[in-house]
């Protein structure tokens, strides 16, 4: 779907739809998710099927609403499963300040390094521009096309 880099550029973050959680399932629309985080030496990918595809779609729209400049309609955005989170911090100078969250089955097994400190907390803060709402907006686009909301 996207892939994004800490404001200090030593962070390397990307999530990615990579399927149904259960692909026979006509009413299910759990979708297994694919977070992969590059920190120096330390790397891992993590699976979970951490967001329903009418999330995608709440994603999308938090994003949408960044990308012109306004403010979503919630700051944090959260979703049924805590794994994942979404956090508003500012609008600077044309750039928009978030903060993802990892946490439970998407935490990475080793501690984050920014601001020139190690945490057990993984808020991982990122300074997007225009191309990446462009990039995210076009990612997570893709992965609904791919992955319709189908559910009842």
């Amino acid at each position: 779907m996207f892939r994004l880099k800490n404001v200090e550029g030593k962070i390397d973050f990307s999530l990615e739809v990579i399927g149904y959680q259960f692909p026979e399932r006509k009413e299910d629309d759990w979708c297994l998710l694919k977070v992969k985080i590059d920190q120096g030496e330390d790397r891992c990918e993590l699976v979970d099927p951490a967001l329903e595809t009418t999330e995608l779609v709440q994603l999308l729209r938090w994003f949408s609403s960044l990308a012109e400049g306004q403010l979503p309609r919630y700051s944090c955005l959260t979703f049924i499963e805590p794994c994942l989170k979404f956090n508003f911090l500012a609008f600077n100078d044309g750039a928009v300040r978030i903060a993802i969250n990892l946490s439970h089955e998407l935490k990475p097994p080793f501690k984050m390094e920014q601001f020139i400190a190690k945490s057990e907390d993984w808020n991982i803060v990122i300074e997007l521009h225009a191309n990446d709402f462009a990039n995210i907006d076009g990612g997570i686009k893709m992965a609904l096309e791919k992955y319709p909301v189908r559910g009842s």
